[in-house]
Parts: C-alpha cells; structure tokens; sequence
C-alpha cells in the first residue's frame, strides 16, 4: 500500500492486472482427500475419472538471508523457503475427491477446490486436469439426473464408461 500500483502497467485497467492468477485457493475436504502419498505412488484407485501428470510444484514462500554451513567457511546468502519441485508419476484422480462429505452436501460436485491436500493440489491445479475434471463433473452430473439419483450415487463403472466414450484416458495401460 506504500508503494501503490505500478503507474507504468496495466493504464487502460486502473493499473490492475486484466487478470488474476490465483495459484491455490480454499479446497474441500471430501468423501476422498488427493494426497501428496498417492501422487508419489502413482495411484490409480478404482473411481478414477481423470489422470493427472504434471510435478508437484510449490512457489517459495519468502527469500530470507541466511548463513550456509555446508562449506568448510560458512558463508552468507539468499535462500528461498518453501520451495518444492517433485516430478510425479501419472496418477488417478478419483470421484470421490470431487465429492463432498455425504452429511455436508448431496448433490455437489467439485471438479476445481476439490478434496486435495495441499501439496497434491500443487499438481492438480492445471489447467488440462481442470477440463478433465469438468468433463467428469458434467457427465457424473448427466448421469445423476438421468437416473434420479444423487451424484454420491453415480454408478462409477456407468460413468467410466461414459467418460472412456467421449475419449478420456482413465488407466495407464
């Protein structure tokens, strides 16, 4: 607030950017959470309905100054916290993370602040597995109401099959 908003950038938008980039966000805590454990297994559970690929990637959280030790004469320098860079094997991302708790709501899916822990969610939250998920959200959804039934109650094997006919890839092999 000190500094204001850059008076060279963004002019014709009030100096704001024309969009947010917002990296993580609130996630629900669903009937299944996405954990970093199964990304690093390359789980692929029964109720897949996406794969996903792309290494877990955490920003830094701060750059602090800081002495090193690792030399023979300690030395001084910048080093960024929080940092984390994981390649992943390709994994499945099951229905039951797009889901919330039964109790919590019935009818609900979440293909985006789905039931991921954090550092799963730093994988997750790319853009191809957002249309993936939405896919699976949208064709669970079409079934749920087809059959009057609710989303919890989705037969997966009918909505894998509806997923695999429209092209999504659902098994490593």
């Amino acid at each position: 607030s000190r500094w204001g908003l850059p008076r060279g950038e963004f002019a014709d938008t009030g100096h704001l950017p024309h969009q947010l980039y917002v990296r993580e966000a609130r996630r629900m805590v669903g009937e299944r959470v996405l954990t970093e454990h199964d990304l690093l297994a390359g789980a692929v559970p029964a109720d897949t309905v996406a794969l996903g690929s792309y290494h877990i990637d955490v920003r830094e959280v701060q750059r602090v100054w800081r002495w090193v030790y690792e030399h023979p004469e300690p030395i001084g320098t910048v080093f960024t916290e929080g940092y984390l860079s994981v390649p992943v094997p390709v994994y499945g991302i099951p229905y039951a993370s797009l889901l919330p708790k039964r109790a919590d709501a019935a009818n609900l899916l979440v293909p985006v602040c789905l039931s991921a822990s954090a550092v799963a969610f730093a994988s997750v939250r790319m853009e191809p597995q957002y249309m993936m998920l939405g896919q699976a959200a949208g064709t669970a959804a079409a079934i749920a109401v087809s059959a009057g039934a609710a989303a919890h109650d989705v037969p997966i094997d009918r909505l894998g099959d509806a997923l695999r006919a429209t092209g999504q890839v659902l098994t490593l092999a």
